[in-house]
């Protein structure tokens, strides 16, 4: 045997051979072949990348294919065995039988594949033209008139992920041209003359967005199908598939994109770190492969080892071995924790209070009860990330009943946590919004007729003139960030009729959302935000505000929240969503409510507030 220093470098070298070994073997390739062929999209190449490594860290053998081009379902070979698909209205309306529901008619749009889900990731389109051309219109639909005979001068440019509203934009007569027969660039620039089709909240130049009441672009939901195969030899797919399409929000996937692009990573690099971290295999262990590969390679380093002369420790003297006493166990009373749990659970953090809290900026805030004839519950609760960062809640909300008693206001503001002074932004807009609302009503006009953007310049004016002479952030904000952007805040407003049915207004500048929920169907009116993570906030520019009136009627439910609770009922096919489409049929106690706003799942941690009004007295008989 060799000298004790020698014996413990061959030591270590053979562990390093060891654990080499059970690396390659893990990570080899075991067979399966998993492409991706999405549209040009950049967002839909991302998201079908996504449910790629997810089903490849499952284990999940046969899955050769993804598929998001409608054409290629009728190419698919025998090993094809999921298709992800972000036009699944549009492959329903081209089968057969119109009437039939989505699930029967399946099998003759996408023989051999059986719908899996739909998720919440949409890809919006807006219609944005030059200025030139949007002098006399405001909507996608004015536009087609205007320029409809005018095809020769006035040009809609179309992405190709973009392509299946081609057919909406030449049935109005307007002239349709592949992006890639035009120079990109030409979008940027002041001089273009036309229009082109571009994801919600993009920025092209001098380019307008158009609004779109008609839903003539509607969003593009995300679908996806499993084999027929897959659903019944490999059931562990279908549920890899399920378990993705439940975590994987709108937020996560532009979070997801902005690392791509500003990092320089590959979409599939990415997708594979985010689904060793957000998908689990069936049994919570990895792959079989893995565990035979570090078997293998540690009984070949024990056995190298072992000829070297290492052996392992002898027990003391008598056979028994020394005792060690265990640490003291921290004596502590952990609490049950009743919140909703929609998937998969977040880790376990340490919730940190900031340096000063009172109950004006308390991390939970809830209140219900009637505003003349219509039911109210309104709740705000600090995120994971403030609360593990020892930071105050940065959302607000409000209601008041209007001078006149004829109309109820409803708000919510969501500060902008790169910004200083973001939990300052949205208490003062909130405050204007009620107060600027309130007196804008007493002139007897109705809010369906107001100039909203004159409206909203009183509130901006306000928070502007609070915060721009607030100097460094107070402790117990932005504690681990030195945010350099000027306070702003999102907000959305809402003004309904107090007593019965009538028309409603909404109004939004960023990703708030107001949601119509009618008979079980989510609809988004205003404060969808756009796919580049970035959103458009006050004070600021009001040329991005969206207005919508609806019909306010018995048995309606209309919903205002900030984004960290909208990710979560996006689309209003979310396991939440649907869990919610029955437990607020009616109004639910205070205490269920925030169990259900503050729902738990992993990479949900923004703060989330939500006022839900309910049209008619439902609280007449509370214990």
């Amino acid at each position: 045997m060799g000298p004790p220093g020698r014996v413990r470098t061959s030591a270590v070298a053979t562990l390093v051979i060891g654990f080499a070994v059970a690396g390659c073997g893990g990570s080899g390739d075991s067979g399966r072949q998993i492409i991706v062929n999405a549209r040009a999209g950049e967002r839909e190449q991302l998201v079908a990348e996504i449910y790629a490594a997810a089903l490849d860290r499952a284990d999940v053998d046969g899955v050769a294919k993804k598929v998001a081009e409608i054409a290629d379902y009728t190419k698919q070979s025998g090993d094809a065995r999921v298709a992800i698909d972000y036009d699944l209205d549009v492959l329903m309306a081209a089968s057969p039988a119109p009437s039939t529901p989505d699930d029967q008619r399946l099998p003759t749009a996408l023989p051999g594949h059986t719908l899996v889900s739909r998720t919440a990731i949409q890809s919006r389109a807006v219609l944005a033209v030059s200025p030139s051309l949007q002098r006399d219109v405001r909507t996608v639909a004015e536009f087609a008139q205007k320029y409809q005979n005018d095809t020769t001068r006035v040009t809609v440019l179309v992405p190709p992920e973009f392509s299946v509203f081609n057919r909406a934009l030449t049935d109005r007569g307007l002239a349709v041209s592949g992006q890639a027969d035009f120079d990109a660039a030409a979008l940027t620039q002041s001089g273009f003359t036309g229009g082109a089709i571009v994801p919600a909240g993009s920025k092209k130049g001098d380019l307008v967005p158009l609004e779109d009441p008609d839903n003539i672009l509607p969003p593009r939901t995300l679908s996806v199908f499993a084999g027929d195969q897959v659903a019944e030899r490999a059931p562990e797919a279908e549920r890899v598939l399920q378990e993705v399409t439940d975590v994987l929000t709108p937020q996560v996937v532009d979070r997801l994109l902005t690392e791509v692009r500003n990092n320089r990573k590959k979409p599939a690099d990415v997708a594979r770190d985010w689904a060793g971290d957000n998908v689990s295999t069936s049994s919570g262990f990895p792959p079989a492969q893995t565990i035979l590969a570090l078997l293998l390679g540690g009984a070949a380093a024990f056995t190298a080892l072992y000829l070297l002369g290492w052996r392992p420790a002898t027990a003391a003297r008598g056979g028994r071995r020394p005792h060690v006493a265990p640490p003291d166990a921290p004596r502590s009373v952990v609490t049950q924790d009743t919140r909703v749990v929609v998937g998969p659970e977040p880790r376990r953090i340490a919730v940190h209070l900031p340096w000063s809290t009172t109950s004006a900026d308390a991390g939970l805030a809830l209140d219900g009860g009637l505003v003349k004839g219509t039911t109210v519950r309104a709740a705000t609760v600090r995120g994971r990330t403030h609360s593990f960062r020892g930071e105050t809640r940065q959302d607000a909300y409000g209601v008041r009943l209007s001078g006149d008693e004829r109309w109820v206001i409803a708000v919510v503001a969501d500060g902008l946590g790169s910004a200083r002074h973001a939990e300052i932004a949205s208490t003062v807009a909130v405050r204007a919004a009620l107060d600027g609302i309130d007196s804008a009503l007493r002139s007897g006009e109705r809010p369906q007729s107001w100039d909203w953007k004159s409206v909203l310049a009183h509130v901006s004016d306000t928070v502007r003139r609070t915060t721009e002479s607030l100097g460094a952030p107070r402790p117990g904000t932005n504690t681990e960030r030195t945010p350099s952007a000027r306070p702003g805040t999102t907000l959305t407003v809402a003004v309904l009729p107090s007593e019965g049915e009538g028309q409603a207004v909404c109004a939004a500048v960023g990703d708030s959302p107001a949601i119509l929920v009618t008979g079980g169907r989510w609809q988004a009116l205003a404060g969808e935000g756009g796919g580049d993570n970035v959103t458009a906030a006050i004070p600021g520019d009001l040329a991005d505000i969206q207005v919508q009136m609806f019909s306010w009627r018995a048995g309606d439910l209309l919903v205002l929240s900030s984004d960290g609770f909208a990710a979560g009922v996006a689309g209003g096919r979310t396991p939440l969503a649907q869990r919610l489409s029955q437990t607020w049929r009616t109004p639910p106690s205070l205490v269920d409510f925030v169990r259900e706003v503050d729902f738990r799942l992993s990479t949900f941690d923004d703060d989330r507030t939500v006022v839900a009004i309910w049209a008619g007295r439902h609280d007449t008989a509370v214990p």
